[in-house]
C-alpha cells in the first residue's frame, strides 16, 4: 500500500491552511492509496484549519485516496470533536 505521510506543525489557521492543501495536492500527484496527516506538532487549529482538513479529505476522496488524521493533540482533538468531524478524519 502506498502511503504519503505529511507532518503538520505549528498553527493551522487562515495563514497556513493554503500550504496544507498544497502539500496534500502534491502528495496526491503520486496516486497514493492513503495520505496520513500527522498533527502531533500542531499547537493551534481554528475554523480555517478545520476547513482545510475537510477540504483535504474531499480532495483525497475525489481521487480515491483515503485521508486520515493521526496524533492530534488535545487542543486540536477537542476542536475536531466539537465540530463533529473527528470520526470522518480519524476513521474512529
Amino acid at each position: 500500500m502506498s502511503v504519503v505521510h505529511v507532518e503538520v506543525t505549528g498553527e493551522l489557521d487562515l495563514a497556513t491552511a493554503p500550504a496544507l492543501l498544497e502539500r496534500v495536492r502534491t502528495g496526491l500527484a503520486g496516486g497514493p492509496e492513503a495520505i496520513v496527516l500527522d498533527l502531533a506538532g500542531v499547537t493551534f487549529c481554528d475554523s480555517s484549519g478545520i476547513n482545510a482538513l475537510m477540504d483535504a479529505h474531499t480532495l483525497a476522496g475525489g481521487r480515491g485516496t483515503t485521508l486520515r488524521v493521526v496524533n492530534a493533540q488535545r487542543i486540536t482533538l477537542r476542536a475536531l470533536e466539537i465540530t463533529g468531524v473527528l470520526p470522518l478524519l480519524t476513521g474512529a
